[in-house]
């Protein structure tokens, strides 16, 4: 069972107490389903920080990065393997 470090940045830090997580992941897992697996440890304010109002997909200025490529939605599922490190923070606007 692939093993994948998901790092937490921004808000995802303060909603979940931590800078990463190990995840074991069963079987064949996609980033979508450990998006999935994330929003059940950790909640309805964790989950709500993904969804657009519509719920169907990653909006706002969430960014999910894997092994350092920023995936779009259509990303998602995308197959994950032991090793990845996945990232989730926030595009940042400034100037």
């Amino acid at each position: 069972m692939p093993k994948v470090v998901v790092e937490y940045m921004l808000r995802f830090r303060d909603l979940t107490g931590k800078d990463k997580d190990e995840v074991t992941l069963s079987g064949r897992c996609t980033v979508k389903d450990l998006i999935n697996v994330l929003q059940e440890i950790y909640g309805e304010d964790f989950k709500r920080e993904f969804y657009n109002p519509s719920g169907d997909e990653i909006g706002g200025n969430v960014l999910v990065i894997v092994n350092d490529k920023v995936l779009t939605n259509k990303d998602l599922d995308m197959k994950l393997v032991d090793g990845d490190v996945v990232t989730l923070t926030y595009v940042v606007f400034g100037g």
